[in-house]
């Protein structure tokens, strides 16, 4: 009998959550990986207070801290790596349920912890700089990070799959992707500073208007104005993640026709 797919999902993710269980202990997460986060945001935030306008100070706090949330999610991308060193990937695959719901699952950590690195950097930056954060305000900032977190997460399952076929690129289309998010999608300058073909595709990355809406919301805009950055940041979530699952069943499917699904390299 096939397995239901709650089921194999919530164990797929429960496995996910015990693999960052052996590799961190809340030590080296803490002092390690979080502080260096913590470090990253406060030194770009500090340029802003060198250019003297407390509103860029702002903005390069909050697109930074978002940025977090995108670069832990995208983590994802060498996720098929893994699976095809550790031999769990052609298990995935030989198993009577999908394994492209097993990949989505097992890699959900990096999106939980996206969402609670990124929401602690902004409440821990914002008020080192003076930026003010109301308290009805700061208790909606965590959905916003799920929102970026899963738009990202879903780019990430894309580029993943196109990692699968050439495990030596992980970490270049890992640092590729993430940076190219940075640069482009309005963290420290605007998306309109850049030329209107990198704008076009800014406006199909995750991080463009999820960032968007939550300054909108920071700043106190109309909930119409939130809402569209919200609705447009899942739909562009939602079309990478579209892509993620064609592109991986389709390099599963050329992995086994050259009966090299069980090799790393």
């Amino acid at each position: 009998m096939t397995p239901k797919w709650p089921h194999v999902f919530l164990m797929a993710t429960r496995i996910g959550f015990r693999d960052l269980a052996a590799i961190y202990t809340w030590r080296t997460w803490l002092f390690g990986w979080f502080l260096r986060l913590v470090t990253q945001v406060v030194f770009f935030t500090a340029i802003g207070v060198m250019a003297g306008s407390e509103a860029r100070v702002a903005y390069i706090a909050i697109g930074n801290a978002a940025a977090v949330s995108c670069i832990e999610a995208m983590v994802v991308i060498t996720a098929t790596v893994r699976e095809r060193n550790l031999g769990t990937l052609a298990l995935q695959v030989a198993a009577p349920t999908s394994f492209v719901l097993t990949y989505i699952a097992r890699g959900l950590y990096c999106l939980a912890i996206g969402t609670g690195s990124s929401t602690a950097v902004l409440f821990i930056v914002m008020p080192l700089f003076g930026i003010p954060l109301h308290l009805t305000t700061a208790l909606l900032v965590p959905f916003f990070m799920v929102v970026v977190g899963l738009s990202s997460y879903c780019m990430g399952i894309a580029v993943g799959a196109i990692v699968c076929r050439s495990p030596a690129t992980q970490w270049l289309a890992l640092n590729l992707s993430y940076l190219s998010v940075m640069t482009f999608c309005g963290v420290n300058v605007s998306v309109s500073y850049w030329p209107s073909a990198i704008q076009y595709v800014a406006a199909v990355l995750p991080l463009t208007h999820g960032l968007e809406a939550l300054r909108a919301l920071i700043d106190g805009r109309p909930a119409e104005t939130v809402m569209t950055g919200v609705a447009l940041e899942l739909l562009v979530g939602a079309a990478w993640l579209a892509v993620g699952v064609v592109l991986f069943k389709w390099a599963v499917a050329a992995e086994r026709r050259r009966g090299t699904i069980e090799l790393s390299a």
